[in-house]
């Protein structure tokens, strides 16, 4: 996560957050912090039905958030509408 928001920050580009993705709150930290895409990898090793389960949780996630389109939600935490993590938070490793 800490990454994603440093590349962000500083290069004007498509980011995909990978890393440790197995749910819509998951989806939600990479949106925040600037990526605009994930991948969902071992978890789909652990669970076949994940994508499904991500797909159906997503829009009520982005509506608790108080948005209606994930587009919405990149980057919001450089905007101010979060907290921003700093790299002793959340998952400070390299995803």
């Amino acid at each position: 996560l800490r990454l994603v928001y440093e590349v962000y920050r500083h290069v004007p580009l498509p980011i995909v957050g990978v890393g440790g993705i197995s749910d819509a709150g998951d989806v939600l930290e990479f949106l925040a912090v600037g990526a605009s895409a994930v991948q969902v990898g071992t978890a789909a090793l652990r669970d076949p039905f994940v994508f499904e389960r991500i797909f159906a949780e997503l829009p009520a996630a982005l509506r608790a958030a108080g948005v209606d389109r994930a587009a919405s939600f990149v980057g919001i935490a450089h905007r101010g509408g979060l907290r921003a993590l700093t790299p002793s938070e959340g998952r400070g490793e390299a995803e």
